[in-house]
């Protein structure tokens, strides 16, 4: 076994004996890379009703994918519109343009809608592919319905598709937004020992929800593993990583990671700035918090209300709003 191989199975040891006591559960699945390109989720905000009359089939199903790969379609209206237009379209358009448009309604969030749409399109007779059932999936966990999502799962095996890496993230993301941070840990060491590697995405994951249920300790110590296992890590695994430990009154061991990670080459944006100015002012650092600020500034990041909201209130209240630190 690789150093690399070696590395991910500490890590998986080290996140399941953190998270003892937890339920798991037990999933065998065989899981194989597979390539699936025309998965996206691109969104567009343009309508179809004043091209259909001039536009044939083939420039419409054209522009709808130039919409969607250029990421324009922002309106539900409007991707409804393409939808009605498609299934009119003799013969069908392909399983690739409907996963397309699917994916687009999928990053403005209408979940129900989508599976919804999914369900004619098979009415009609046409049947999804790994990538189609991908979306859906995603669909369904973000509704917090994973188990709906392992039955999408085994419908997948079914049909004789191998699921992917795409399939994975998205279970692992399911069970980490319903706080089954264990049982998320357990499906990926599950498809490890199947011949599956996890990445970076994977186990960025599980820290989002590590984090978002408090458990700082762990998502520091799975992200220690993931630096020893060279994954390629970036601002926001660590912002949120910082922002859990600010949250929990952290802060010095915060402003110490985001030194590391400016170490790295990998320079803190809003999020990070904002999660550190916060938890100095909270922590009566507020000078620390200013320079933080200023430095913010000279980088020419940009703050939000949130980040001028948190200054005003603390210092407001601890009477130095009128002092020259700006």
């Amino acid at each position: 076994m690789g150093t690399a191989a070696k590395s991910i199975n500490l890590l998986l040891l080290f996140s399941n004996r953190l998270l003892s006591g937890y339920h798991c559960c037990r999933l065998r699945i065989s899981f194989r890379t597979q390539k699936c390109s025309h998965y996206s989720t691109a969104t567009s905000n343009t309508t179809t009703a004043d091209k259909e009359n001039v536009e044939s089939p083939t420039q419409f199903l054209k522009s709808v994918r130039e919409q969607c790969r250029s990421g324009r379609i922002r309106n539900l209206d409007s991707a409804l519109g393409f939808f009605e237009r498609m299934v009119r379209i003799h013969p069908l358009p392909s399983i690739v343009d409907f996963t397309q448009l699917f994916s687009a309604i999928a990053r403005m969030k209408h979940y129900p809608t989508v599976i919804k749409l999914i369900k004619e399109m098979e009415s009609r007779g046409i049947a999804p592919d790994l990538c189609t059932l991908n979306v859906f999936i995603n669909c369904i966990c973000h509704l917090n319905r994973v188990d709906l999502g392992f039955s999408v799962l085994g419908r997948v095996m079914k049909l004789g598709y191998l699921p992917n890496q795409i399939t994975l993230n998205t279970l692992v993301k399911g069970l980490c937004l319903q706080g089954k941070i264990a049982e998320a840990v357990k499906l990926v060491d599950e498809m490890e020992n199947e011949g599956y590697k996890p990445n970076a995405v994977t186990c960025g994951t599980i820290i989002n929800g590590l984090c978002k249920r408090g458990e700082t300790s762990v998502a520091v110590g799975l992200l220690r593993k993931m630096e020893d296992a060279n994954f390629e890590l970036d601002v926001v695994l660590y912002s949120t990583v910082i922002d859990s430990l600010c949250k929990d009154g952290l802060v010095t061991e915060a402003v110490d990671l985001s030194s590391e990670m400016t170490s790295k080459g990998i320079h803190p944006n809003l999020v990070t700035y904002t999660s550190l100015i916060q938890g100095l002012c909270t922590s009566g650092r507020w000078k620390e918090a200013i320079k933080l600020f200023n430095e913010m500034m000279k980088r020419k990041i940009m703050p939000d209300v949130r980040t001028f909201t948190i200054l005003v209130d603390i210092l407001g209240k601890n009477g130095r709003l009128c002092e020259r630190y700006f």
